[in-house]
C-alpha cells in the first residue's frame, strides 16, 4: 500500500482505461483503507482508433463478428464512460467521486496550462490538500502526449507548492521500455490477492462486448495484450514525492 497523507486521493486519468492500467491496484488499495477516493476523467477519449475500426465492416478476430457498429463520437465517448463505470465500481469506488465534466477536454488536446486548471479546480472543489495522482510523464517517443502532459502538469502544480504530495504511476508497458535516469527508477507494488480478484472485475468491464446494449469492448480492442498483463503481472510502478 502507498501511504499518503492526506484522507482524499484524486486520481487524474487522460482517458477510459488509464485510471485500470496504470492506477488501478493503488485505486483499490486506497480505497479497502478507507481513503476518500476520487477518479477525474480529464479528456472525452474519442480519437481513438478503435472508433473507427468499430465501423469498418471487417471481421474481428477479437469479438469474432462483424464490425458494423458507426459510432458518433458521442456514443463512443458514453460507451467509453461505461466502460469506466463497471472498472471503477469493481474497485470500490463510489459513483458519486467519479467525476466526468461534460465539456470534457477534446482527447488528444490536452494543453499544460488546461491540464494544470482542471486539477487546480478539482483542488478547490473537493480538498486543497488532496494527495494527487496521475501518470509518470516518461519518454515522449514512448508515451501518449495526453499521458506526458497531465503528469507534467502534476509535477508543475507541485513544484509551485499547489499540491502538497503526490504519486506518478508509470504505465507498465513504458516503464520496461525506456532507461530512467539515476534516482528516477520506479519502486513496484505488488497486488495482494484480494485487490487482484477485484483487478480481474475491473477489466472484464473493459472486455465487455454486447452491441445489443451499447457495450463494445473498447479498452479489449484497444489494448488486448495491456490488459491481459495486468490480469498477469498485477503490478504498480510508481514514484513518490516528499
Amino acid at each position: 500500500m502507498l501511504e499518503k497523507p492526506s484522507n482524499t486521493v484524486l486520481y487524474f486519468a487522460p482517458h477510459q482505461d488509464d485510471e485500470l492500467l496504470s492506477m488501478g491496484i493503488d485505486i483499490a488499495a486506497s480505497v479497502k483503507n478507507g481513503y476518500d477516493v476520487h477518479i477525474i476523467m480529464v479528456t472525452d477519449g474519442a480519437s481513438s482508433n478503435v472508433r473507427l475500426r468499430l465501423g469498418n465492416r471487417e471481421f474481428c478476430d477479437q469479438c469474432h463478428e462483424q464490425h458494423v457498429f458507426d459510432l458518433t463520437k458521442e456514443d463512443f465517448t458514453a460507451t467509453r464512460d461505461q466502460e469506466l463505470f463497471g472498472c471503477c465500481d469493481a474497485l470500490g469506488v463510489k459513483r458519486e467521486n467519479i467525476h466526468l465534466e461534460h465539456d470534457r477536454i477534446v482527447d488528444g488536446t490536452i494543453t499544460l496550462d488546461g491540464a494544470k486548471d482542471i486539477i487546480k479546480m478539482y483542488l478547490e472543489k473537493i480538498d486543497k490538500d488532496a494527495t494527487v495522482c496521475t501518470i509518470y510523464p516518461n519518454d515522449p517517443k514512448e508515451q501518449h502526449k495526453d499521458h506526458r502532459t497531465l503528469g507534467l502538469a502534476v509535477k508543475a502544480l507541485y513544484d509551485e507548492g499547489v499540491i502538497k504530495h503526490i504519486v506518478l504511476m508509470e504505465e507498465p508497458y513504458v516503464a520496461v521500455a525506456v532507461d530512467h535516469a539515476p534516482g528516477e527508477e520506479p519502486t513496484i507494488f505488488y497486488a495482494p490477492d484480494d485487490i487482484a480478484e477485484q483487478l480481474e472485475k475491473a477489466v472484464a468491464s473493459y472486455f465487455l462486448w454486447d452491441p445489443a446494449n451499447k457495450r463494445y469492448a473498447v479498452g479489449f480492442h484497444s489494448v488486448p495484450n495491456e490488459m491481459n498483463q495486468l490480469k498477469t503481472e498485477k503490478g504498480l510502478y510508481y514514484h513518490t514525492y516528499e
